[in-house]
């Protein structure tokens, strides 16, 4: 009996050393995985998606160097604050393709129209200040003349300030969006020292005289206007006086 208690007892012993062995082993294993799985991680490669405004290569110098970098040191949240921070960025999406690929993508303000300050600046449809970057011959748009000319009011990257400025941006959009042909044409948008709304076409050129008030009615006005001048253009006429109710005076070009 007590023979048969002292081979279970070694039984025992060897079966916990070899489960101890194995344990160990298993653990030394399970490192080296580890270690291995990590280093899968690491980022190798930051892929951008296409861009039309700037070259995407402003866009990685503004991200710095992250390759070699383990996911745990930056989450895919600081990487897309550092591109959104980026005064040419309206959103960025980030993800982490395994393994050790960051993919971004990326979404660009547009500029819409060029203000003409010290130093000029581009602005898109919601009133983001776009520095120069070398890059406002790249654009054909409208500018925006007799502004107040404060460089505060027109922080980079940030909302511009002058609600003048402002006002003609939702206008601008608005022609872009459902005046297309206008927009396309427009050479200038002006404010008039009586503080009226001028617009001056790149033909010919015509200028049109908006008044201070009832803007986007005017604008609408025009375009049934030059809806029922065909064969006619808008450019055969010197200017449009669309500031008197119900009427157009139009003075056409001399011959």
């Amino acid at each position: 009996m007590a023979l048969k208690k002292n081979q279970s007892l070694q039984w025992r012993k060897i079966i916990l050393s070899i489960f101890s062995i194995s344990l160990v082993f298993s653990l030394i294993w399970t490192a080296f995985w580890w270690s291995d799985f990590r280093k899968t991680l690491i980022i190798k490669k930051v892929i951008f998606s296409d861009t039309t405004i700037l070259d995407k290569r402003y866009y990685e110098s503004s991200l710095g160097n992250i390759l070699g970098v383990h996911p745990g040191e930056i989450s895919l949240s600081d990487i897309s604050g550092l591109i959104e921070d980026h005064p040419y960025v309206r959103a960025a999406r980030v993800s982490h393709q395994f393994p050790g690929i960051i993919k971004i993508e990326i979404i660009e303000r547009e500029p819409l129209a060029l203000l003409q300050t010290e130093p000029m600046v581009m602005l898109d449809k919601e009133g983001t200040v776009l520095p120069d970057l070398d890059n406002f011959a790249d654009f054909s748009l409208p500018t925006l003349t007799n502004f107040n000319p404060d460089p505060d009011l027109y922080p980079p990257g940030k909302k511009v300030l002058s609600v003048k400025v402002k006002e003609c941006i939702v206008w601008l959009a608005r022609i872009q969006s459902d005046y297309e042909s206008l927009y396309n044409n427009l050479s200038e948008m002006k404010m008039t020292s009586a503080n009226e709304m001028e617009l001056i076409l790149a033909d010919e050129p015509t200028h049109i005289y908006l008044g201070n008030d009832q803007v986007w009615p005017r604008i609408e006005i025009l375009r049934k206007f030059e809806q029922g001048l065909t064969p006619k253009k808008i450019s055969d006429y010197s200017y449009l006086d669309m500031r008197y109710k119900n009427q157009i005076i139009a003075k056409g070009r001399r011959s």
